[in-house]
């Protein structure tokens, strides 16, 4: 009976060992989930922030451009159209990293450039407002913007790459899939977006 009862103890104690094991890797598998998804979150915060600045440019851009060349209405509209466009989907991607939010990023990004090329396509015919030293510096400042836009866009891929890896890894795979965590979109360019914007002019 004594003999009974101490296998008894042993079968418990191991089955608590057990369940104690399987609580601990719950536990580091789930918070290193947390961990890995708010650093997606961060980096993509990084890209809306880049963006924001550039769009933040533009009007003054807009503004020197105007005092040389006030007949080109269009392209002024344009720029004003999509820049009210990219601050929307900004707003609304906040917090989220969807690829739906993603993908209306990049289009906007990719309308962006393509007015902003033809705004400086149009300073070609100035050379008074290329020479302007207000021009140049904005001109500066967007390059400067859009060069860190594609580097936090790198930046958030590689976050995104480190999650899914993680999330595909036992025992993650089985944690991500009873608390809810799912695979995270890309940023990808669409393919006429792949060229950097040129500002040379």
């Amino acid at each position: 009976m004594q003999k009974s009862h101490g296998v008894k103890q042993y079968v418990m104690i191991a089955l608590s060992m057990i369940v104690v094991g399987m609580l601990g890797w719950f536990v580091v598998s789930y918070n290193a989930l947390v961990a890995k998804e708010e650093q997606v979150k961060t980096a993509w915060s990084q890209v809306e922030s880049n963006l924001q600045r550039k769009v933040d440019l533009l009007p003054d851009l807009v503004k020197v451009v105007k005092r040389y060349a006030a007949h080109e209405k269009e392209v002024f509209e344009n720029i004003a159209a999509l820049r009210s466009d990219a601050l929307k989907v900004i707003q609304e991607s906040q917090g989220s990293v969807d690829a739906k939010q993603i993908k209306a990023l990049e289009q906007v990004k990719r309308k962006l450039n393509g007015s902003v090329l033809r705004l400086f396509a149009v300073a070609e015919n100035y050379p008074q407002l290329q020479a302007s030293e207000q021009f140049m510096q904005l001109q500066s400042q967007i390059e400067g913007a859009e060069n860190r836009i594609n580097i936090t866009r790198m930046q958030f891929n590689d976050s995104v790459g480190e999650f899914n890896r993680y999330m595909r890894t036992i025992p993650a795979n089985i944690v991500a899939s009873i608390a809810g965590f799912h695979r995270k979109a890309y940023f990808r360019a669409e393919q006429e977006a792949h060229q950097n914007l040129k500002l040379e002019i």
